[in-house]
């Protein structure tokens, strides 16, 4: 009776163990997705490719008007929208050609492709960088740099040498200083360390003060003793501080000046509560890939995916574990099936067919990517894979062009720009 009453937990307990094995995730394409499977089926090319859905596009775009709501301007950040047909839809759209540039490349090519546009920089550039811009930039263009480029300055080394630049250049260089509000990313670290770059400026001719840039992305990852709306009120504070400073030097503080600042994660609060900007720079949110997915952005919806042909289907067993397949999928039926991607090792978290994932086992590829699922998810040769991006920003860069749809349906395409 003793051995039966062993026999017997020792079943239940198997019995108990079994129930515990990883839910069967793997789910068909579905929907939006199923349709895009066939489209791509028929109209595609048979590489990867970027979608964007115009529809959430412009539903993005208009929530960021209305929050806006005409009290603060908006400078779309090319880095994450790098495709001149996509700046130019969302100019068109928001009514905006203030650009904020990152990639000295991007700036000739804005400069040729946006006659009419407001470019400043986001970060601060190598001056050989800016020279390199100056060489670049045909004689006869429309665009003209002393009335339409914004140049950051970040530092009095950088300052004396953008100094240096113009003097040789013989023409006047605009400049925004960044400020720290809190990022410690660099730019003037104090109001006193600011009020020192505004005395220097004094004494160059050629440099002509537009206003100050502070990016303030520390505000949407506070620690849990600080509300995010008591880190804005001290990052506003820290900013307000600085621009106090500025103006005490009324000879080089411009009448309409430039108060940059904030970001896609950051703008709802600067459009909900009293900031001392009058900009802000906005990119992301516009398609809010997964890395955005945050409570002030949470009325944004995704409008960016990546597309990657299924190139084969192989049984999901790994290198020297083959004859442990049978019970590992049998455990978890989330191993049965390997599927290889055409391309891969992008930032981005497969999406459709349901319950596909990274082998953590097996690495990555940037060649052939393994995904891991059950047969449930009803994949074959032939079918295409889609992914969400974590971020747009140089990813649109890794493609030819962008593929866009509109109520679902393929209606056309974009190129992109490389870097960032």
């Amino acid at each position: 009776m003793k051995r039966r009453h062993l026999v017997g937990l020792g079943a239940l307990a198997l019995l108990g163990g079994w129930t515990l094995r990883p839910s069967n995730r793997g789910r068909p394409h579905e929907g939006y997705f199923a349709s895009l499977n066939r489209q791509l089926q028929a109209d595609g090319d048979g590489t990867p490719v970027l979608l964007i859905d115009l529809d959430r596009l412009d539903a993005n775009a208009d929530l960021l008007a209305a929050q806006l709501h005409g009290r603060l301007a908006l400078r779309l950040v090319v880095k994450s929208l790098a495709s001149p047909g996509l700046l130019e839809y969302l100019s068109k759209r928001l009514n905006s050609q203030r650009f904020m540039v990152f990639h000295q490349p991007q700036l000739n090519q804005l400069a040729r492709n946006f006659p009419q546009a407001d470019l400043l920089l986001g970060k601060p550039l190598p001056v050989q960088a800016a020279l390199a811009f100056y060489r670049q930039l045909p004689q006869h263009l429309a665009f003209k740099p002393s009335l339409q480029l914004t140049w950051l300055i970040d530092s009095n080394e950088r300052l004396q040498q953008y100094a240096e630049l113009g003097q040789a250049l013989n023409q006047p260089l605009r400049i925004a200083l960044e400020i720290d509000v809190g990022l410690h990313r660099g730019g003037f670290a104090t109001p006193a360390a600011l009020g020192e770059a505004m005395l220097q400026l004094r004494q160059h001719p050629f440099l002509q003060l537009q206003g100050l840039m502070g990016y303030d992305a520390h505000i949407a990852h506070t620690p849990f003793w600080l509300s995010q709306e008591q880190a804005f009120g001290q990052t506003n504070a820290r900013y307000h501080a600085f621009l106090e400073c500025a103006q005490t030097f009324t000879d080089q503080w411009p009448s309409s000046p430039l108060l940059n600042g904030a970001g896609s994660l950051t703008y709802p609060l600067h459009s909900q509560l009293e900031t001392v900007l009058n900009e802000v720079a906005v990119g992301s949110a516009l398609l809010k890939p997964a890395e955005f997915d945050t409570a002030l952005l949470h009325r944004h919806q995704p409008a960016l995916w990546i597309a990657s042909p299924l190139l084969k289907i192989e049984d999901g067993a790994l290198p020297y574990l083959q004859p442990l397949q049978s019970l590992i999928a049998g455990w978890d039926r989330n191993r049965q099936q390997a599927y290889y991607l055409y391309g891969g090792r992008w930032p981005a978290q497969p999406v459709s067919p349901g319950g596909l994932d990274y082998d953590r086992f097996y690495g990555r590829s940037a060649n052939q990517e393994r995904l891991l699922g059950s047969t449930a998810s009803n994949l074959q040769r032939g079918d295409w894979v889609f992914l969400r991006p974590a971020i747009s920003e140089r990813l649109l860069g890794e493609f030819s062009e962008i593929r866009l749809l509109r109520k679902g349906q393929l209606v056309g395409r974009w190129s992109t720009w490389r870097g960032g």
